[in-house]
């Protein structure tokens, strides 16, 4: 039995920079990194996940260092797994950017909820963009490219092959750049539409100044962006489809960058 239990120890050392980053996606992945997703979920999802794929790929463990080494080896290891599922949640949190934008441009900004899976007060529209975008994520396979692209990244950069690319501040504002060009795509259309609509409304102020368009004007706004809104909600469908490629090729080269 000790000959047994300190078998097990040593695969357990030697395996554990690998789960630690197979445990850094999964804690800030789309949708697990949420406050109100449990604990105890993503801890045993985490563990699954290790367990399955970490023997598979990782071919070769690294040899036994010093505690200091170890330890460096570890924290490293769970940085490039934070970045990786930071990589991917960035470009989903784009839908909730554009319905934000949506909503302060309507005039629900005021009427702000309690979202749970941030933990803040959220406008109404960037909240039902993000859920809606999160189901059509799981709807084309996110979660499975995902899964490949955490698989090949134990054969891209091996553990204890980290080292950042001088790409890598590039790749940072490429992703920040995407992100706030998916954000405008989505709000876009919305915007102008209301931005026509306030001219409209100051043309009538002009022509007929008895009119209160301030009064006129809030839910008129309201009701034309979401009925916009409504009309437009299946071209997100389209835009997660691009997304969700943008997101493999992102990942692609965050991976290459620690490389």
């Amino acid at each position: 039995m000790t000959g047994l239990m300190a078998l097990l120890v040593t695969k357990l050392i030697a395996y554990l920079p690998a789960g630690l980053r197979v445990a850094g996606v999964v804690f800030f992945a789309p949708g697990l990194g949420a406050e109100r997703t449990p604990p105890m979920v993503r801890v045993a999802l985490a563990l699954g996940l290790a367990a399955i794929i970490v023997p598979v790929c990782v071919t070769a463990p690294p040899t036994p260092l010093g505690p200091g080494p170890f330890l460096g080896l570890c924290v490293c290891e769970l940085a490039f797994g934070i970045a990786l599922g930071f990589c991917l949640t960035a470009l989903l949190e784009a839908f909730r950017f554009g319905g934000g934008m949506i909503d302060l441009q309507i005039g629900l900004r005021a009427g702000q909820l309690y979202d749970p899976t941030t933990g803040t007060q959220s406008g109404i529209l960037s909240t039902a963009y993000y859920m809606i975008a999160l189901i059509l994520f799981m709807q084309l396979d996110g979660h499975h490219w995902l899964l490949r692209g955490l698989a090949a990244s134990f054969h891209m950069t091996p553990v204890g092959a980290l080292a950042i690319s001088p790409e890598l501040p590039r790749l940072i504002s490429d992703l920040g750049c995407s992100m706030l060009a998916i954000g405008m795509r989505i709000a876009g259309p919305i915007m102008a539409a209301l931005l026509l609509s306030d001219l409209a409304f100051g043309l009538v102020a002009r022509a007929v100044p008895q009119i209160n368009v301030f009064i006129v004007g809030i839910p008129a706004k309201i009701a034309l962006g979401l009925a916009i809104a409504a009309a437009g909600m299946p071209l997100l469908y389209t835009n997660l489809e691009g997304v969700v490629h943008s997101m493999a090729r992102f990942m692609d080269q965050m991976i290459r960058a620690f490389g």
